[in-house]
């Protein structure tokens, strides 16, 4: 809980949380205003001041970065800034743990979202697309790192899991491979984000549209480009009216993330835009 900063509600009242966890920017341009380049700039000068400020290189265990912020706002992490991470890292002799939680198992159109930035992490959290809805969550490392457990000391009495999940997730993982179910999000995803970008244009409170794979947000924002929740609330629950269930996320509780399943169709994508763009002429003219 010590590093869930998206939004105050999973904190709240939990206070004090454990020590030494420290959280350095996060390059969100649309949110700071500036372009991808500034920003990334920007929160590395930042992540290097941190470590200069408040935590020593020799004394940090890792960095830990989800490469597309999940609840924070499906926040692409640009590839510039994954590698200037992993530089750092490799300056300083720091673990990088990519958490691939909500991005990883083909819903970005890579198998994992860091392929994008042609990094290697040292650690990969993963959960979620990995059991299909089934519950398991892993960890997968280089052979060095992982040999420096000591026997009994990573489990537990629980043993080796279930064998019903283990092989589900295994049949999973073998059905995204086998049907390209990554290709399918990434072509499926372009064909979003084109409908959505085309919407924009037409809706002056979207304020950004940005993602990869099928794993898609529809920020809005009023014309001064604060963050406008109500008019996200107000598309949220109109497309709930269709019988179109869609997530919110974002610290102000102003964005629309888009996660349909891998196997999703054309049809299905061209369906749900029409939707969208009936619920944003009703939520539009609501506020007028």
């Amino acid at each position: 809980m010590a590093m869930t900063t998206s939004k105050t509600v999973y904190r709240y009242k939990y206070h004090p949380l454990p020590s030494g966890v420290f959280v350095a920017p996060f390059p969100y341009a649309y949110y700071y205003g500036w372009d991808e380049e500034t920003t990334v700039a920007f929160c590395l000068k930042g992540l290097e001041h941190l470590l200069k400020s408040q935590c020593a290189p020799d004394e940090t265990a890792c960095m830990m970065i989800e490469p597309v912020l999940g609840e924070g706002g499906y926040v692409p992490a640009p590839t510039s800034f994954l590698q200037g991470l992993r530089k750092i890292a490799d300056k300083y002799g720091i673990l990088l743990v990519i958490d691939e939680v909500q991005s990883g198992f083909g819903r970005t159109g890579k198998f994992f979202c860091y392929e994008y930035a042609d990094v290697e992490p040292d650690i990969i959290v993963m959960a979620k697309g990995l059991g299909s809805g089934m519950p398991i969550s892993g960890i997968a490392s280089r052979k060095e790192l992982m040999d420096k457990w000591l026997p009994g000391t990573h489990g537990g009495t629980y043993g080796g899991g279930n064998a019903v999940v283990m092989a589900a997730a295994k049949a999973g993982v073998e059905a995204i491979m086998a049907e390209d179910l990554h290709g399918n999000a990434a072509r499926m995803g372009d064909r979003l984000m084109q409908g959505l970008r085309d919407l924009q244009l037409e809706f002056p409170s979207i304020g950004d549209v940005r993602g990869l794979g099928l794993m898609v947000a529809t920020e809005f924002s009023d014309a001064e480009g604060n963050p406008d929740g109500a008019t996200c609330q107000r598309v949220h629950k109109a497309m709930l009216e269709q019988n179109t269930l869609l997530l919110t996320c974002g610290t102000y509780g102003n964005i629309i993330r888009w996660i349909p399943p891998l196997v999703v169709n054309a049809q299905q994508i061209d369906e749900a835009l029409a939707q969208f763009r009936t619920a944003l002429e009703k939520a539009t003219t609501v506020a007028a």
